[in-house]
């Protein structure tokens, strides 16, 4: 059975001046505003894949590279999502987060003279339909979803494993990583409180989403995911599934489908036009997100389109 897990990859590498600044990179959007969250004004957090870009199917880029090597930490969430980055991320030594792995599938980056240390959280999404059309094709593998950045309290743990490998490298700064740290914790805690208290009176209210990106989200809010229409967005869904899912956005309690501002979804908006649902927008990548409203700020977004769309 898969897990989600914490893996932390440490090199015994000189600590370097008070004065340079931290250098971070963030595989996705998500992961950068966390990280950002920690670093605040002592550093920079490079994002890596671009707005816009699928992490399933980005291609590095020689600029990335360059980006890579000189980073004093890497965020990715694993092989599960960003599968491009395995290698590259094996050919350099760099301190590393990874928030995922299979326990299984023993892809972890491996260096001489390193100390890791992994932890480990385990989720199990949950899904109201286990499709025949896509058991061949699903990309959540086992019950496990990649898109970790959708549960704030396993964001909240990064971000502490975060503070703490900088903490590791640059103790001259620990004092005031702990305070960002301290500061993230107190605000995503006040969100989370509150967007529990926003989305409880629509959870009997039950929608569709076009890509299976939200369970972490839906299962952590207790809200009624009715389906999906694909769980890659590069793979239109079959005839079979577009019936079942009309047949269930018919149904009295379902009120929205959920379509991505990354993708086209022309067949959604047929579906909808015919039928008494709203038509809403939920972005599991945070493309329009600013590094000041940050991943509190992303949270609340989901929640403020979650709500509208359910009324």
């Amino acid at each position: 059975m898969k897990k989600l897990a914490f893996i932390i990859l440490f090199l015994l590498s000189p600590i370097l001046i008070a004065q340079e600044r931290l250098q971070l990179v963030a595989s996705v959007k998500p992961l950068q505003l966390v990280a950002h969250a920690i670093v605040a004004d002592l550093g920079e957090v490079d994002l890596l894949i671009p707005p816009g870009a699928s992490p399933h199917h980005y291609a590095l880029k020689p600029s990335d590279i360059r980006v890579l090597q000189k980073a004093d930490l890497v965020v990715w969430v694993g092989p599960d999502m960003e599968q491009f980055l395995e290698k590259t991320l094996q050919r350099y030594d760099r301190p590393v987060l990874q928030l995922m792995k299979n326990d299984e599938d023993e892809h972890e980056v491996h260096h001489e003279d390193e100390h890791e240390a992994h932890h480990e959280h385990e989720h199990q999404a949950s899904h109201d339909e286990a499709e025949e059309d896509d058991a061949d094709h699903h990309h959540h593998h086992g019950d496990v979803d990649p898109h970790v950045w959708m549960d704030p309290i396993y964001m909240l743990e990064a971000a502490e494993h975060i503070k703490e490998m900088l903490q590791a490298q640059f103790p001259e700064l620990s004092d005031r990583l702990e305070t960002n740290y301290q500061a993230f914790k107190r605000d995503l805690m006040l969100a989370d409180k509150q967007i529990k208290q926003q989305l409880t009176p629509y959870q009997g209210n039950g929608f569709v989403v076009f890509h299976d990106a939200f369970s972490l989200f839906v299962e952590h809010y207790g809200l009624n995911q009715r389906a999906y229409f694909t769980v890659d967005p590069a793979q239109t869904p079959g005839a079979k599934k577009l019936a079942r899912i009309e047949r269930i956005l018919k149904e009295p309690d379902v009120r929205c489908v959920f379509v991505e501002p990354q993708f086209k979804a022309p067949i959604v908006e047929r579906i909808v036009d015919d039928l008494p649902v709203n038509l809403g927008r939920l972005d599991p990548l945070a493309i329009d997100v600013s590094l000041t409203e940050g991943y509190v700020g992303y949270l609340r977004s989901l929640a403020n389109s979650i709500e509208i769309c359910l009324q």
